[in-house]
């Protein structure tokens, strides 16, 4: 099992973590959706939350991966998933960007460390 400090990072020095986003795209979308990203990409990292640095989106290829589409965001730490949802114009970038998913196909999402700033925990 594995368990990271729930301590703000200023108390740990830890490494921001990684929150990733794995999903699909609607049916004939990924064209319009690779237009729109690109269109907002500068809008994403200026309207993002505090302690969130949007690190891109990324498409997967030749058939590889269960989703076609895997979106990353670079946490501060803990405090910053709570620190709110951004400006408004950060809530229609999120809603339009909804607008893409294909919600028949629910995806993932994964919060990560890295290997040198979590603590592994051995089960009984």
């Amino acid at each position: 099992m594995l368990w990271s400090s729930l301590a703000p990072r200023s108390e740990t020095g830890g490494d921001p973590m990684q929150k990733i986003d794995r999903y699909n795209l609607k049916p004939n979308k990924a064209e319009a959706y690779r237009a729109w990203l690109q269109e907002n990409d500068q809008a994403f990292r200026d309207h993002a939350p505090s302690g969130w640095t949007y690190l891109g989106t990324w498409f997967t290829v030749q058939g590889f991966g269960t989703y076609s589409v895997e979106s990353r965001w670079e946490v501060d730490d803990y405090a910053a998933l709570g620190s709110g949802f951004g400006d408004e114009v950060f809530q229609r970038l999120m809603q339009e960007w909804s607008e893409f998913g294909d919600d028949s196909h629910p995806g993932e999402t994964y919060l990560m460390k890295g290997a040198d700033d979590v603590m592994i925990l051995e089960g009984d």
